[in-house]
């Protein structure tokens, strides 16, 4: 049912705790596909090692083109109902997927959003709101990165933005999304781990806040407000 996307560039450190992350889950996914978007540091290369012992794990390679990208790449080579994107230094916790499933069977829902917890450099624990509307998400991005959503979904707006250069590509998607009738459901348990680090694509994002809003806000005019502490 859920293909899972890992985008990969240049994260041999922290490759092999995502990947065994996933293959070590309670409900296995449909497949694990990695996109290796252009790596030099050899983590293309223990990524091919898991396809070698481990059922269900692609690897895809590609010249570097950034993240919306590497994602936009695994969501065409997917074979499941629902994409769930998980970066390539985070992990999912063992019943991510099991209890995203059940989340599904449940409600039907086109976006299911787990909560998070935050590793590395703080441990911030964030809770989601319950299933937060359009009108939520134009004072702060209300769901992380790491949800899933249905493919067909993904496939009607065209997947993530190539004009969200320096990040929030995600929350661009969210409105993209929810403008074609998409619908949320969270669930208030943390099921996967952001890691922090001194130095990250989110520190490049927030750097270029007001360029990435200003895009936002000419893709989506009804979107007035500019977003406050975007979740990762």
């Amino acid at each position: 049912m859920i293909s899972v996307i890992i985008p990969l560039f240049n994260q041999k450190e922290y490759l092999p705790d995502c990947i065994e992350s996933v293959l070590n889950q309670t409900a296995q996914p449909k497949e694990i596909i990695i996109i290796d978007d252009g790596s030099n540091d050899g983590s293309s290369e223990i990524a091919e090692k898991y396809v070698k012992f481990a059922n269900g794990v692609k690897v895809v390679h590609q010249v570097n083109k950034g993240l919306s990208s590497a994602r936009n790449t695994g969501i065409m080579w997917a074979t499941g109902d629902f994409i769930l994107p998980l970066d390539s230094d985070d992990i999912l916790m063992p019943n991510a997927l099991e209890k995203i499933e059940q989340v599904i069977e449940e409600t039907n829902a086109d976006i299911i959003a787990p909560s998070m917890k935050c590793f590395g450099k703080s441990n911030d624990t964030i809770i989601l709101m319950p299933n937060p509307k359009i009108e939520d998400f134009k004072t702060g991005n209300r769901i992380p990165y790491c949800s899933a959503i249905r493919k067909t979904k993904l496939l009607e707006v065209g997947g993530y933005s190539p004009k969200m250069t320096f990040g929030y590509e995600d929350c661009h998607l969210t409105f993209n999304l929810l403008y074609r009738g998409a619908n949320i459901v969270t669930i208030p348990e943390v099921l996967f781990l952001y890691r922090t680090k001194e130095k990250s694509m989110w520190h490049d994002a927030v750097e270029h806040h007001e360029e990435l809003m200003a895009q936002i806000h000419k893709d989506f005019p009804e979107v007035t407000e500019i977003i406050s502490n975007p979740l990762p």
